[in-house]
């Protein structure tokens, strides 16, 4: 992870900096159309997407940087259900409903830290929940009773898992950023291959769809944004990957014609906004 406050800066450094964090949430953003336009199982798209993504990290890894650890398998596993949730949420509601509500893990950090770690929610972190929260059940009961509930839930879920994916990084400083991704994509496809194993048959095209998902769509951002906060600071790429939940459910409308609810529109902005309030806040008091 990236120091927090960082040394001074070269400028073209830092500008070359957001435009790594800014390919990266790019890229990222493409996520949504992948889903939707590969007809085929989430846990069967989850499993090929993170074994060519842990392919393409492979020749990377240090064998310096190997270890086994609690902390490392609590990675796997939570990264697994993350990904897993939020590919299913995507099958079974709008691409808008899971980026945005896949962003709530900022928020449950925040409220792991004060009800486990007694730690005190500042001013800034406490509005940024509270409007988080409201764009939450705006979401919630705008497709409450609707099919699109259990996607709701699901994409909720997604959120909770990459907060505790995001608490547990706290205990992996002295591990490679590039061998814990190498191994949360490989430890993914073995926990899910018993599942997809009747499943795995795909057509040449979807193997290729599945193959760029995996190199360009997942491995290449994480490569992107490991390079940009070593000149940034964390709140800052933080920030600036906030446009792949707005450019998410753009990609889907213009590929797939899928238009978001005004419930989500109202409720994601709400989201953006609090999560913008959290991010922004620190960069203010230092300028």
């Amino acid at each position: 992870m990236a120091n927090p406050d960082p040394a001074p800066r070269k400028m073209e450094d830092v500008d070359r900096g957001r435009s790594f964090i800014f390919m990266a949430a790019l890229l990222w953003s493409l996520g949504g159309v992948f889903i939707k336009i590969l007809d085929l199982h989430p846990l069967t798209l989850v499993f090929y997407r993170s074994l060519f993504a842990s392919l393409v990290f492979l020749p990377f890894v240090k064998r310096a940087d190997w270890s086994v650890s609690m902390p490392i398998f609590v990675s796997g596993i939570s990264y697994t259900a993350a990904i897993t949730a939020f590919v299913a949420a995507n099958k079974l509601t709008t691409a808008a409903n899971a980026i945005v509500l896949q962003y709530t893990a900022p928020l449950f950090v925040f409220l792991y830290s004060r009800l486990v770690l007694k730690q005190r929610i500042t001013k800034p972190y406490a509005i940024a929940l509270a409007v988080s929260m409201a764009g939450v059940a705006i979401i919630s009961f705008g497709t409450a009773g609707d099919p699109q509930m259990a996607g709701v839930l699901l994409a909720l879920a997604s959120g909770v898992f990459f907060a505790i994916y995001m608490v547990n990084l706290q205990n992996m400083n002295e591990t490679s950023p590039v061998y814990l991704t190498w191994l949360n994509n490989l430890v993914c496809a073995l926990i899910l291959l018993p599942l997809v194993k009747s499943q795995l048959a795909v057509s040449m095209k979807e193997g290729f769809t599945l193959f760029i998902m995996g190199a360009v769509q997942l491995a290449l951002p994480y490569y992107f944004f490991s390079k940009g906060v070593l000149t940034l600071s964390l709140q800052e790429a933080a920030l600036i990957a906030l446009i792949e939940p707005v450019l998410n459910p753009l990609w889907v409308a213009l590929a797939i014609g899928e238009i978001p609810s005004l419930a989500t529109l109202a409720g994601g902005s709400m989201i953006l906004l609090g999560l913008s309030v959290r991010y922004l806040w620190p960069l203010l008091k230092e300028s």
